[in-house]
């Protein structure tokens, strides 16, 4: 594509081959989470939520394009919203880009689920859409001759958008095949970022379905009192910790099930320095 390499295109095979290892497991419900601009920006540079968008959407569309040329429209590729959407086509043009179903949530969830939640602006600007044939939502995407999705690819759904985007994004998971959440925040909402007692319509979505999610790739970030890691997990490899040095990085614990990120930087804590 001409595109200069971005650092975190190396996760795209490897997250790939989780979805494959996925795929035959009969996993359900996977998530990829990794640091967006992971090797560009630092956790004190200024990053808005339209840059952490644009990231997401072309390491999705470039790091899946295989998975899309193997099943084709089967391969449903969902945008937070159709503005999203678009700029998807017009940023990667070519058959490559095209042959997964190029959708958003919302319109995913309708034809999968037969409804879906909307945010007010949206509601107002789909029952204008319904009334006079436009609106400011952009083009709705053509699902008519869509195939059943084997794996439904949602980009960043619910972070930096409406609260509603989780709740579509249950209502995508497809009858016979693999959702897969692409930096969707989940660990912020296992951690209890929305009370309960005000958004109980979400807090039950994560009881749910948030809960049952398999860590298809994870990458995070661990750090306190001045030392660094990371925790890593492959499907259906073990979770592993690992502390940064200046040079290298030595892993220091193995764990079968995800560790409380508390246990982590006690375990980091209590390893020795790194050079």
């Amino acid at each position: 594509s001409g595109r200069r390499a971005r650092p975190a295109a190396a996760l795209a095979p490897v997250a790939r081959r989780s979805i494959d290892a996925a795929r035959e497991a009969g996993v359900k419900l996977g998530e990829i989470d990794f640091p967006p601009l992971l090797g560009e920006k630092t956790a004190f540079d200024d990053v808005d939520n339209v840059q952490i968008l644009d990231f997401n959407r072309d390491w999705a569309m470039e790091g899946m394009k295989e998975l899309a040329a193997e099943l084709g429209g089967e391969m449903w590729m969902c945008f937070p919203d159709r503005k999203e959407l678009e700029l998807a086509r017009e940023e990667w043009p070519g058959a490559a880009y095209a042959a997964a179903t190029l959708t958003t949530l919302e319109d995913a969830a309708e034809v999968l689920s037969g409804g879906s939640e909307q945010a007010w602006g949206a509601s107002f600007a789909r029952t204008a859409e319904g009334l006079f044939g436009t609106s400011n939502l952009g083009s709705a995407p053509d699902m008519a001759d869509a195939p059943s999705p084997a794996v439904v690819f949602a980009v960043q759904p619910g972070e930096g958008g409406p609260l509603e985007d989780w709740l579509n994004l249950e209502k995508c998971q497809p009858s016979d095949g693999l959702l897969v959440s692409l930096n969707g925040a989940f660990d912020k909402l296992r951690g209890g970022y929305y009370p309960r007692i005000l958004f109980p319509k979400l807090a039950e979505c994560v009881d749910r379905f948030v809960g049952e999610a398999e860590a298809l790739l994870v990458l995070r970030s661990v750090a306190d009192k001045g030392r660094a890691g990371w925790l890593w997990r492959v499907y259906p490899e073990p979770w592993q910790l690992f502390a940064q040095g200046k040079e290298a990085c030595v892993q220091i614990g193995e764990f079968e099930s995800r560790p409380a990120y508390n246990d982590c930087v006690a375990m980091l804590l209590k390893a020795p320095p790194v050079a």
